[in-house]
């Protein structure tokens, strides 16, 4: 009995020690758990504060692309209107382009209208002093048609 007692006690033993590493076993299987849990919440706050910064990042990609938007909108109606402007200028120096040839060709028939202005003027001096001249003449013939008639009626007057 006494190697059944003592068999009986090992198996107890056994069953203790069995039942103490079993149960050490399982705290270190929960603490290793809990380690593990700590670690994936570690993990998943990170993930959170990773996305958070991702979705900032992809708000402030959005605000950006948004102005450069706006900007390419702002910088295409300026283009627009600067080759409007482009356009009227081109019109304008056509158009002067046309009055300059057209001046340049008034140009070249001034000195034939200059020349022509001055023969005429030369012409028109020298018909105020022929005119000048026949006047002073008619002025002669008229006092010796006077001086004629005063005579004619002296004669008259003696006869």
């Amino acid at each position: 009995m006494e190697l059944s007692s003592m068999g009986d006690w090992c198996f107890v033993l056994s069953v203790q020690d069995i039942t103490k590493f079993e149960l050490k076993a399982e705290t270190l299987l929960t603490n290793l758990l809990l380690e593990k849990l700590y670690s994936m919440e570690s993990e998943v706050e990170q993930l959170r504060a990773e996305l958070a910064a991702a979705v900032r990042g992809n708000d402030i990609l959005r605000a950006e692309v948004q102005n450069t938007q706006d900007d390419l909108s702002y910088a295409t109606h300026k283009l627009k209107d600067l080759e409007l402007q482009m356009l009227k200028k081109d019109e304008n120096i056509n158009c002067l382009q046309i009055d300059l040839e057209e001046s340049t060709k008034q140009l070249t028939i001034m000195p034939k209208v200059s020349g022509d202005r001055d023969m005429l003027w030369e012409r028109v001096k020298q018909c105020s002093e022929e005119n000048m001249l026949l006047s002073a003449e008619d002025n002669i013939l008229k006092k010796k048609i006077e001086a004629l008639e005063e005579d004619l009626l002296l004669k008259e007057v003696i006869n």
